[in-house]
């Protein structure tokens, strides 16, 4: 077998396993946004509940919660495959809905990930006293000379 054959194959084994991989995660990603979806749909229906008085209030929101209901059902029943033929469809269709979507999705995944890390103080303030640059510079000999 040349090295040119091997190497082909190398290359189509790393293919297909990073294929299975991305599928992999995909399913999962599909599978966590599905039940944050079930989520939303139940408490978008458990606050309909306490807007009794309110009929407008508790349309809209049983209707939410309904609509959530079915995207999430949805999504569960689509492979992977077809999810992104879909969104491919929907982005050569329509282009700047698709970018301005994508655009929203990304601001709210940044405040999400930055809501959710931990908290950091801060850079540490150094004191008034203390040598910015110790460690940095030559050390310099007894003389006051470097050498």
């Amino acid at each position: 077998m040349s090295a040119k054959t091997k190497a082909k194959e190398l290359v189509e084994d790393g293919k297909e396993a990073v294929s299975k991989e991305a599928e992999v995660r995909a399913t999962q990603f599909r599978d966590d946004v599905a039940d944050h979806g079930d989520t939303v749909s139940s408490a978008a229906k458990k606050a309909a509940g306490e807007f009794d008085d309110y009929e407008a209030v508790q349309s809209i929101l049983t209707q939410a919660g309904a609509a959530v209901e079915d995207a999430t059902n949805r999504l569960r029943e689509r492979s992977i495959p077809d999810l992104v033929e879909d969104v491919s469809t929907f982005a050569r269709r329509n282009p700047l809905l698709f970018l301005g979507g994508a655009a929203l999705a990304g601001f709210a995944a940044a405040r999400f990930l930055s809501a959710s890390a931990p908290k950091d103080d801060g850079p540490e303030l150094i004191a008034a006293d203390e040598d910015v640059w110790s460690g940095y510079l030559p050390e310099s000999s007894s003389t006051g000379t470097q050498d």
